[in-house]
């Protein structure tokens, strides 16, 4: 399995809603991620990706945390 960053146009930014609000050791494990508070107990983190690589590896910090993503989204350009 290829990892081609084919179609992925230069930087895309995402969102991600996360269960649960976020400590100061969490947030700093996402260091190029801005925060905003949400309702109901969630936070979104949200920022540019610049490849699928890049996405994956947040996926995994998300992960090796223990984090639940409630969503995540491509925001437009």
């Amino acid at each position: 399995m290829g990892t081609s960053d084919s179609g992925w146009s230069a930087t895309v930014r995402y969102a991600f809603l996360v269960g649960g609000e976020l400590s100061e050791r969490v947030l700093a494990a996402f260091p190029e991620l801005q925060v905003s508070e949400t309702a109901h107990a969630h936070t979104t983190l949200y920022g540019p990706v610049r490849n699928p690589t890049e996405l994956r590896g947040m996926l995994a910090r998300f992960d090796a945390l223990g984090l639940t993503i409630v969503e995540m989204r491509r925001l437009p350009d």
